[in-house]
């Protein structure tokens, strides 16, 4: 596993303690906000399914996630409303403050929470005129209706959304300018996916879910003028540095285009309004397979056990079931020791087995797994923004799209198999979790996001 370090400036860095070395000394996680906030009572929407034959575009990190949002936000003519979790990739700030010179009307609804580089791009949009609103989780002064604000989602033009796993940080859109990526200089990233639509009426859905999310900040403030909380304004977070992966993915992808001659299906699906709702049955309607790729799969949580019951239900009923999971890359420490207790809770009790079914993602050719992906049967699948917690599945605000396409789920299934076959069969063992600042001038080191790590 690739290591980790925390630089505070690096003329004057001295050797220090890894990311993974203080998560074991007490913590699973790196946290930046205070996530188990007195939530305020949230009223769920209704959720409708779509039949939809617009054009659709999937797309997936690190190859083709830069290239396609480039394209689609560069042709923006009047408006793009994002609502996401982590914003630190400045190159996707030029972009927008390049659509506000053409006069497009830029808002942006983002979780703040003292990530590093993401207060700056934020008060740099909104003093240059974008219409910039803190979201309403538990890193708000003002209001506090979702643990976090989790979603990523962009709508363009009122006619183009994006709903996609990874956010705008430099390794869940990495600077591929190639659709695809070029081998020959590609920038390396996290494993991530998305879904384009092109629909006016999905459009009007997203724009009136990140509108009243908006609203609920800024009738927070008493709906004067709202402003980073006071924990985000004095946080100084540290810079965080990794290994770059060695090796290329197995197979680069380029984005796919579909325009189905018939209406596909699509349903959004939503933390906290219809997540539980919609995806135990998803999952125990399968008949032929279910492969997946999720950030971690917390076994002992009330809403995951629930979850993996309705993969143990389709196996039950269909014991040739095809059942494949690929997990994030796992630290050392103590999050390695529970990472194994929570991986033989769930053989146990679920008969999902590592190496049989679950496998880690190639740290030698990923970052990491960040997505949060699921396909059925090769005929329908759901991009998110979902991690399997409680708070991902229950309590967050999440977005995602279950889209009943045989074509489309066969695209991912192609990415997902490519992955598969370079995947751990076995947990890493323990390292050293230090980095010489010999060793970092060196070079072969990139600067993470610790959004991308989060337990959320």
């Amino acid at each position: 596993m690739p290591p980790f370090i925390l630089m505070e400036s690096v003329p004057a860095m001295k050797e220090r303690a890894s990311v993974a070395a203080l998560m074991a000394q007490g913590s699973s996680t790196i946290a930046l906000a205070n996530r188990r906030c007195l939530l305020s009572k949230y009223q769920k929407k209704p959720v409708k399914t779509f039949h939809l034959s617009g054009d659709f575009i999937a797309y997936a990190s690190p190859d083709s996630t830069y290239a396609v949002s480039k394209r689609l936000l560069d042709a923006a003519k009047k408006s793009i409303l994002i609502g996401i979790y982590d914003f630190s990739a400045g190159y996707m700030k030029d972009i927008l403050l390049n659509a506000m010179q053409r006069g497009v009307k830029v808002s942006l609804m983002l979780d703040l929470d003292g990530v590093q580089g993401e207060l700056p791009i934020f008060e740099e949009l909104k003093r240059f005129g974008c219409e910039a609103v803190p979201a309403p989780s538990c890193a708000s002064d003002n209001a506090q209706f979702f643990n976090s604000s989790h979603e990523k989602v962009i709508v363009i033009d009122d006619l183009w959304t994006l709903v996609q796993s990874g956010n705008y940080s430099k390794n869940s859109i990495p600077l591929n300018e190639q659709d695809g990526g070029n081998p020959e200089n590609f920038v390396k990233g996290n494993r991530d996916m998305g879904i384009a639509v092109r629909s006016k009426p999905l459009a009007s859905f997203f724009t009136a879910i990140l509108r009243s999310d908006m609203r609920l900040e800024i009738d927070g403030a008493g709906g004067g003028e709202v402003a980073p909380s006071s924990d985000v304004m004095r946080a100084t977070a540290p810079t965080l540095v990794e290994a770059v992966p060695q090796a290329l993915p197995a197979r680069l992808f380029p984005s796919k285009h579909f325009n189905p001659e018939k209406p596909v299906k699509v349903t959004p699906v939503l933390t906290p309004d219809n997540y539980m709702e919609v995806i135990p049955d998803f999952l125990a309607g399968a008949t032929k397979s279910i492969f997946m790729e999720q950030q971690y799969i917390r076994g002992n949580h009330t809403h995951i056990i629930t979850l993996l019951n309705a993969i143990r239900s389709a196996m039950d009923k269909n014991p040739a079931l095809d059942v494949r999971i690929i997990l994030g890359k796992t630290f050392g420490g103590d999050d390695l020791k529970k990472e194994r207790e929570n991986l033989k809770n769930i053989e146990q009790v679920f008969r999902l087995k590592l190496g049989n079914n679950i496998r880690i993602i190639d740290t030698k050719r990923f970052v990491h797994c960040h997505n949060k992906l699921i396909i059925v049967d090769t005929a329908a699948v759901l991009v998110s923004s979902q991690n399997w917690s409680d708070t991902g599945v229950g309590t967050n605000r999440e977005a995602g799209l279950l889209v009943r396409y045989p074509e489309m789920a066969a695209y991912f299934a192609t990415i997902f198999e490519s992955d598969w076959a370079t995947a751990a069969t076995a947990l890493p063992k323990a390292k050293a979790e230090t980095i010489s600042p010999r060793a970092l001038a060196r070079g072969n080191f990139m600067e993470v996001s610790a959004a991308d790590y989060q337990e959320v």
